[in-house]
């Protein structure tokens, strides 16, 4: 496409109203949106045709792993491969990705010089991706939760240089596994697993270097703990102790107090309690209540819709087990179910989910921003299945993908 042109005759989804913009255009420019307009469409550009279609901001998946398979043990693997196909791996993913209609995703733990890398040859058009956040390797207790990845911390002093460090290397946030995990055997998710000192070292470092803060958290006193550092953001949230699962509205209500956003990862943790119920077996066997946590989600995000806490949305695709990187859509679903409104869900991956992670000129339609679309045959305020395989996904004013149309089946020849 030239450098100036529109998408015609489409209904624009304008997610922060929830409403839709009728038989309207969008004009690109370079890699922004430069106008939308109503009918008639402009005469003066070269134009696309929307087939009355509905044109919807590029999604934003807000938790990610690149790097792991999202198969029966994403973390097993993981270890096994080596890098060169834990690159494979990644490529793969964010191909999957950029084509389920996801422009912009946030990697939540990789190896740092292979996700650098990654986003490197997306940004040059040598494969095919997504827009691109990562926190590098995140920081770890010693053999602690995905201490594979290389983050391991044991004082504040290597806090410090650890989070510099990627940030010189080019991360943009950075992150914490504040409990164990079912991915890491050896690491036990009902513990709090880095200290309130080191904790809080982290939280400094980062925000005196104008990067936000999230972490990982299973555990009960972990949340407690990042609640009292500081932290920007919770990935999870999963209410665990010792004696098992328990959601706790004092602390969900000290969250919301406190501005912490949270991203419970409902869909991954459905998937993975499925498939251990299926198979019979965990992971990490030191994960307490495993079942019980992972399908507490979404009783969890009830409560926070309830209690109107800022809620992140994200996938866990690839670190969680039976989770690939289409499996968004489902995902919002899972928030539905949780009490959101179609819109609602739809905000926490596009609009709110761009404010949240405080990126400029992203998750709407809108003059200024950037031009990551998404075309579908059905309008997603009404029925968020419809964002399932988009007809045209378009990233920064570039057409990135588009799907085949069926074809009729070839007509046999009459019998003479």
């Amino acid at each position: 496409m030239p450098d100036r042109w529109a998408i015609t005759n489409v209904h624009v989804v304008e997610v922060a109203t929830g409403r839709l913009r009728r038989d309207s255009s969008v004009v690109i420019d370079g890699p922004d949106i430069a106008d939308v307009v109503g009918p008639p469409p402009p005469a003066s550009v070269p134009a696309l045709d929307g087939g009355a279609g509905y044109l919807a901001p590029g999604l934003i998946d807000g938790h990610v792993h690149f790097f792991f398979d999202g198969g029966d043990s994403p973390g097993l693997r993981y270890m096994e491969a080596d890098d060169a196909e834990r690159i494979r791996v990644a490529r793969h993913n964010a191909r999957v990705g950029l084509e389920a209609g996801i422009t912009t995703m946030r990697d939540c733990g990789a190896p740092a010089a292979l996700i650098f890398d990654l986003r490197r040859d997306v940004e040059a058009g040598l494969v095919p991706g997504p827009h691109i956040l990562c926190c590098g390797q995140p920081l770890t207790r010693p053999a602690g939760h995905c201490h594979f990845l290389g983050g391991e911390v044991a004082t504040p002093e290597e806090v410090r240089r650890t989070i510099e460090r990627q940030l010189r290397e080019g991360a943009d946030f950075v992150k914490v596994m504040a409990s164990g995990g079912g991915l890491t055997p050896g690491t036990y998710p009902d513990h709090a697993e880095l200290s309130l000192e080191l904790l809080r070292a982290a939280t400094e470092v980062a925000h005196a270097q104008g990067v936000q803060i999230t972490a990982h958290c299973h555990a009960t006193e972990g949340i407690r703990r990042l609640i009292e550092a500081g932290v920007d953001m919770i990935e999870h949230v999963g209410f665990v102790g010792p004696a098992g699962y328990r959601y706790e509205e004092e602390v969900a209500v000290r969250l919301r107090d406190r501005g912490v956003v949270v991203s419970p990862t409902v869909y991954g943790g459905l998937r993975t309690a499925r498939l251990y119920r299926r198979q019979g077996r965990f992971d990490n066997p030191n994960d307490v209540a495993a079942l019980e946590r992972y399908e507490g989600r979404l009783v969890n995000t009830r409560h926070f819709h309830r209690l109107g806490l800022k809620i992140l949305g994200g996938s866990d695709c690839g670190g969680s087990a039976d989770t690939p990187f289409d499996v968004l859509v489902d995902e919002l679903l899972a928030y539905t179910e949780a009490g959101l409104s179609s819109a609602e869900a739809l905000r926490t991956v596009t609009s709110e989910a761009a404010a949240l992670m405080d990126l400029r000129r992203v998750g709407a339609i809108r003059p200024g921003y950037r031009a990551d679309l998404v075309l579908v045959s059905g309008n997603p305020l009404e029925d968020l299945n419809a964002l399932r395989r988009p007809l045209k996904v378009f990233k920064a004013g570039r057409l990135v993908h588009e799907r085949e149309a069926l074809r009729p089946p070839p007509r046999r020849p009459r019998a003479p």
